[in-house]
């Protein structure tokens, strides 16, 4: 391999998209060419740089309903398929092995280099924190698929949480005869600085009792499978804690229901 060859490959090289025997070959020619390979470091030192100094556009809400409507279905073909955003000829050479670069590197061949790391390392932490979202998603549908399982179990008990001051603040509660309490819940803020959401069965003029807590993301969307006493008429209510293992509420109740049997 020449320095040019090597040079050519930098970009990719970099990423680690280059195939097992291509990269062998420039990982060689370093090792072994007493030539400086200054664009190897300038172009390596382009993706860490991002993550901390270029701040991700925000896609339309309209373009990310879209794309969240689709993605499930054809994330695994895109994540195969070549990015639109690499130049071609760059994607031939990390593609196809018989395509190694010949005779002199191109005019702006470096600008066009550095142009295709920041598309692909961009495009790259889009697709993450899409997939991020995805699985969220994906996690607040099972959420609830339990939650009605157990509230269509005979001897169970349902109770719809809701909140006068927000009414995207809502959730759903199951409480099953054999004691197993489920609860789902979207609309809410974010946790942070460790607080977290506390759940609590009330029992007519009972002391509230605490079954659990748990966090909550940018999606919103919370859930907690635990174990505790419940029956028709009780009160399943949540609230905001600065930290796990709150023995005593702290108002204002973010979220309430009464639950009643299914």
């Amino acid at each position: 391999m020449t320095c040019d060859q090597a040079r050519d490959y930098a970009p990719a090289f970099v990423l680690g998209a280059l195939e097992r025997d291509d990269e062998a070959a420039v990982r060689q020619h370093l090792a072994t060419c007493p030539g400086p390979h200054p664009e190897f470091l300038e172009l390596g030192e382009v993706v860490p740089a991002l993550a901390e100094s270029v701040e991700l556009v925000e896609p339309p809400p309209s373009l990310r309903g879209r794309i969240m409507a689709a993605a499930a279905a054809d994330l695994a073909e895109r994540q195969n398929a070549p990015s639109p955003l690499v130049p071609s000829a760059l994607v031939g050479r990390v593609s196809t092995r018989s395509a190694r670069p010949t005779g002199g590197r191109p005019r702006f061949a470096w600008a066009f280099g550095i142009a295709a790391v920041l598309a692909i390392a961009a495009l790259g932490a889009w697709n993450v924190s899409l997939r991020s979202e995805l699985d969220a998603a994906s996690a607040y549908r099972q959420a609830v698929a339990q939650v009605l399982a157990v509230a269509a179990e005979p001897g169970s008990h349902t109770a719809v949480l809701s909140s006068r001051a927000d009414p995207n603040r809502a959730g759903l509660a199951a409480i099953g005869a054999d004691g197993s309490i489920h609860v789902v819940m979207r609309g809410l803020a974010p946790t942070t600085d460790g607080h977290v959401y506390e759940a609590w069965i009330i029992a007519g003029s009972g002391p509230p009792t605490p079954i659990g807590s748990f966090t909550v993301g940018s999606d919103g969307t919370g859930a907690i499978f635990t174990t505790g006493p419940g029956a028709a008429g009780v009160t399943v209510a949540l609230t905001l804690e600065s930290a796990p293992g709150a023995t005593t509420p702290t108002l204002p109740i973010i979220s309430s229901g009464v639950a009643s049997q299914t």
